[in-house]
């Protein structure tokens, strides 16, 4: 197993995925995900580290839910983040090793952060000595736990323009920190909050494009009112084109709204 292979699959796990056991023995490599082509990716990744794709089921969720049962690559994925659990500990579903069962924090303990338990995640060491890994890993990363995203305003004139971020979601402190970092690293200014690192500038949603993207066909989740369904690149084009011409941008969202109200009546 290639390092750089090992670092990508971390991305994947460190978003919408994870590592869990029944015994020391007994591991299992987990990931879920809505977005076909974002589990398509994945399973290529899994497979390009241990020759198998793992066994995909249908969750009632609408998620597909692809998992893999294998001890070597589990540690050898601890060896890069000595756990994939990005939640508190205490944060449904609560940490096995709050019941008393084995985990990664049974194995490698865990951090406190303002009093707040904390599994050990973070970003693999090796993203951060190579710009292009880095670049790779935060398409990933932003695919999975991110997007783009696009609204119309009205200034105190009443004059239109867009608002326009990429945003990754992510609540691990360190994490959080690391993201931010590792954008600042590669030559982006992020705004970093409590829950998201978002990239607002021009210069920045320009850079993205052109240096990192989305994982080609990836969709904007149901969590956009207005975009759900679109794909992410796609948007990410017409944002870059709207800063030379953003009348197109905003009647394209107006029309969609439009759309939607009528579907909606």
């Amino acid at each position: 197993m290639r390092i750089r292979q090992l670092v990508l699959l971390s991305a994947y796990l460190l978003t919408d995925g994870g590592i869990s056991s029944k015994t020391e023995k007994e591991w299992t490599i987990y990931f879920r995900n809505k977005d076909a082509n974002i589990i398509r990716e994945f399973q290529k990744q899994l497979f390009s580290c241990c020759g198998k794709k793992g066994y995909i089921t249908k969750r009632k969720d609408g998620t597909d839910f692809v998992r893999l049962h294998s001890r070597k690559l589990a540690y050898r994925l601890f060896e890069l983040s000595e756990s994939y659990r990005t939640k508190a500990c205490n944060e449904f579903p609560i940490c096995k090793h709050l019941k008393g069962k084995l985990s990664s924090c049974t194995l490698f303990g865990t951090i406190k952060i303002d009093d707040i338990e904390y599994p050990k995640a973070k970003i693999p060491e090796p993203v951060f000595r190579s710009d292009k890994l880095a670049k790779e890993f935060l398409r990933i990363y932003a695919s999975c736990d991110g997007g783009i995203s696009v609204i119309p305003a009205k200034n105190k004139k009443g004059s239109k323009f867009l608002v326009r971020k990429i945003f990754i979601s992510v609540k691990h402190p360190i994490l959080n920190n690391q993201i931010t970092e590792l954008l600042k690293k590669i030559g982006f200014s992020p705004s970093q909050y409590k829950d998201q690192v978002r990239l607002v500038k021009k210069e920045d949603i320009l850079k993205f494009a052109k240096d990192i993207r989305f994982i080609r066909g990836s969709k904007i989740s149901n969590d956009s009112k207005f975009l759900s369904g679109f794909d992410k690149n796609f948007i990410l084009k017409q944002v870059v084109k709207s800063y030379n011409n953003p009348k197109n941008l905003l009647a394209f969202l107006q029309d969609i709204r439009a759309s939607s109200r009528l579907i909606r009546d």
